[in-house]
């Protein structure tokens, strides 16, 4: 699968949760943001709906027990390791792992790069095709919630695709998908 493609169905697969999903993002009950795990649990759900049924897709998944030392995981203010992966279980290879993801609910703005440096080093490590970091930068104002979903992509044997992260919708579309979610919510 080529880069363009899977962006796009990542893109359906974003649109569906946050359609389908809006109240993990509003404050209806509680203060909490919601967790990683879930919108990732979320995306990959979506995500398992546009690709075709030979590939796995899992969150975490580690068949090998293998403890990932501090050098390759995903750095922030827990330590992450990828929240989705689409692979082949128990295959090994960039022809049986095709991507590896991790989502964050507000990086924003960071001047960081270690997130995108610990997901290369493990892209190269277990020989995923792409990874992507995706940072929904979720803004909370009272009772009402905003996501402006912002990626950055790599290739296994291009690296980063771009130097910043880029929105993952124009503003018209985001808007569109906002006011669809918030309507399919109330």
């Amino acid at each position: 699968m080529i880069l363009a493609d899977l962006q796009s169905r990542l893109r359906i697969a974003l649109t569906n949760t946050l359609v389908e999903e809006w109240t993990l993002f509003t404050p209806t009950t509680g203060t909490s943001r919601p967790s990683e795990r879930t919108i990732g649990f979320h995306l990959g759900w979506y995500l398992r709906q546009t690709i075709e049924r030979t590939w796995s897709v899992d969150a975490e998944y580690d068949r090998s027990g293998m403890v990932l030392e501090p050098s390759v995981r995903l750095t922030g203010a827990e330590q992450h390791i990828p929240n989705l992966i689409v692979h082949h279980r128990g295959q090994l290879g960039p022809e049986n792992n095709l991507l590896l993801a991790h989502v964050s609910v507000d990086e924003a703005t960071s001047e960081d790069h270690t997130d995108v440096v610990a997901a290369q080093t493990l892209q190269h490590r277990f020989g995923y095709r792409y990874a992507m970091l995706l940072d929904l930068r979720l803004q909370l104002e009272g009772r009402r919630a905003s996501v402006t979903p912002y990626w950055q992509w790599a290739t296994l044997e291009g690296g980063p695709e771009t130097s910043e992260p880029v929105p993952v919708y124009t503003a018209r579309v985001l808007g569109e998908i906002t006011e669809r979610a918030r309507a399919a919510g109330d």
